[in-house]
């Protein structure tokens, strides 16, 4: 999510050429990365609740799916027509938002009176560090990125993409290490 709406140009016009890179074919993907976010964000917190849920809470959860379901055609009808492919993504993330906000009202009820968990912690290490990639790297397509001039102009977005995601690597990994190290010493001790 960081670097690939930054870059979704970038990839279009080197695997495709101009006569795709200038068309929706880019905003689609930009679209689509966020999209791919926002399927694990769902997958996740609904995996929980059917975890969990009592038989009651699954049959709402169900009748919420159903209500849900009609949203997601209407506003496919909707967004289809207005905005083609992006509206299709754009349709489907929408849906997938309001199942995550269903499941999210389901797993702060779940843990209300715990003081162990935070939806904050649910957040990956360096969040903030890849939130800042990803705007100084839109900056950096909007700036630099010459559509006439393109290959000079990619390869230093692409530098400066590279900057940031060698640091965002190293800044997760430091934050990381500790559970990366218990992974570790989990699987050499289950071998």
């Amino acid at each position: 999510m960081a670097f690939g709406p930054s870059y979704s140009y970038a990839l279009v016009r080197v695997l495709y050429g101009s006569k795709w890179s200038d068309g929706e074919a880019p905003t689609a993907l930009r679209f689509y990365c966020f999209y791919v976010i926002v399927l694990a964000m769902n997958g996740t917190s609904e995996a929980f609740l059917h975890a969990v849920a009592t038989e009651d809470q699954l049959k709402r959860s169900n009748d919420s799916l159903l209500i849900f379901s009609g949203i997601y055609i209407v506003l496919n009808v909707l967004l289809i027509r207005s905005a083609g492919a992006v509206g299709l993504i754009v349709a489907n993330s929408l849906n997938m938002l309001l199942r995550i906000i269903y499941s999210a009202v389901f797993i702060k009820r779940y843990f209300q009176g715990a003081s162990s968990f935070a939806f904050r912690r649910c957040l990956p290490s360096g969040w903030v560090f890849l939130l800042l990639s990803g705007v100084a790297t839109f900056i950096s397509e909007r700036i630099l990125v010459d559509r006439l001039n393109f290959w000079p102009t990619m390869f230093v977005h692409l530098f400066i993409g590279l900057i940031f995601f060698s640091i965002s690597s190293i800044v997760i990994y430091r934050q990381e290490r500790p559970f990366i190290n218990k992974i570790i010493h989990f699987r050499d001790h289950v071998d």
